[in-house]
């Protein structure tokens, strides 16, 4: 049988993020059963070195884990996110999701910044669809059929986008949706409204994120910077349901936070704040582009006059 803690109820966590959190959680239970590592480790037949080293954050073999686990009556729960914040919830105890993944894969310590140089000066919307344009996720089947888990029509908030840009024929679109690593570009396009394919400037499917942005859910942030910066891209915005954790991306505080808006997935660009958050960006970044082709025509000019021996 195993070992009952003289304390039944614990303040403690049960959700271990790293080996350190799992060897406190191991040694807590230890000591409410008011036991010694020599004696624990008898019961539980392992090398008392090897439950030292479990409690002590250290790597050990899985078969002497569970073997503790089950010496002091505990089970290990492996389950997605979302339902791991419930079933936390349901015992008394709630998680920050964003610290445990920042005790995971701490910042590395940043070289010497190097000047980026973003002259490219197209408006540019990051534009996804799942969402985004539309409410619910594509089931994508053998045929290329697609159709949405929650039975709504396919890009049902395009027309809404396509009203939004009519003012600025200059703005580009690059598709940030997963539809593409299924289907071709030019398929993926064709879903579009005529007005919209037009504007439409590239996917981002190309870019593969890494292993670690892809476990931790900012795999879609990662790509999209990626883009931008290899693009040189000064004006762009990205709005997406899918855009988490913007702040580790930055190499300065506050330098991306204005180019993703996080959508309510529940809602896409449906929602109110949403079009108002994109109708200020595009009346922003018009301004500002009009501003700049202004001096770069006046620069122009006056480079053209003085090589005329003009004053």
């Amino acid at each position: 049988m195993p070992l009952t803690p003289s304390t039944p109820n614990s303040p403690l966590t049960p959700l271990a993020v790293d080996l350190r959190a799992l060897g406190h959680l191991v040694r807590s239970c230890r000591l409410r059963c008011e036991l010694n590592l020599l004696d624990a480790a008898e019961y539980l037949y392992v090398d008392v070195a090897e439950l030292s080293g479990i409690e002590d954050g250290l790597s050990v073999r899985t078969e002497v884990l569970f073997k503790v686990f089950a010496g002091f009556g505990l089970e290990m729960l492996v389950m997605k996110r979302d339902d791991a914040s419930d079933a936390l919830a349901a015992v008394g105890h709630t998680v920050n999701w964003n610290e445990v993944m920042e005790r995971r894969f701490p910042r590395r310590e940043q070289p010497k910044l190097v000047p980026l140089i973003m002259d490219n000066t197209t408006p540019t919307l990051f534009v996804d669809f799942d969402g985004t344009l539309h409410v619910g996720n594509a089931y994508i089947d053998d045929s290329d059929e697609i159709t949405l888990d929650t039975g709504r029509p396919l890009l049902e908030f395009a027309p809404l986008l396509l009203d939004l840009l009519a003012p600025y024929p200059d703005v580009k679109i690059v598709l940030t949706t997963s539809w593409a690593r299924r289907l071709t570009e030019q398929c993926v396009i064709a879903y579009l409204p005529p007005e919209l394919q037009r504007r439409v400037a590239g996917t981002t499917s190309s870019i593969k994120p890494r292993r670690s942005y892809v476990l931790d859910g900012t795999e879609r942030t990662d790509v999209i910077r990626s883009y931008a910066y290899g693009k040189r891209l000064k004006h762009w915005l990205a709005i997406d349901d899918a855009v988490f954790g913007v702040e580790r991306f930055e190499r300065v505080p506050g330098e991306l936070v204005d180019h993703f808006l996080l959508l309510d997935s529940s809602k896409g660009i449906g929602d109110d704040d949403a079009l108002r958050h994109i109708a200020r960006w595009l009346a922003r970044v018009h301004s500002e582009t009009a501003l700049e082709l202004g001096s770069e025509r006046a620069q122009s000019s006056a480079a053209d006059e003085s090589k005329r021996g003009k004053p």
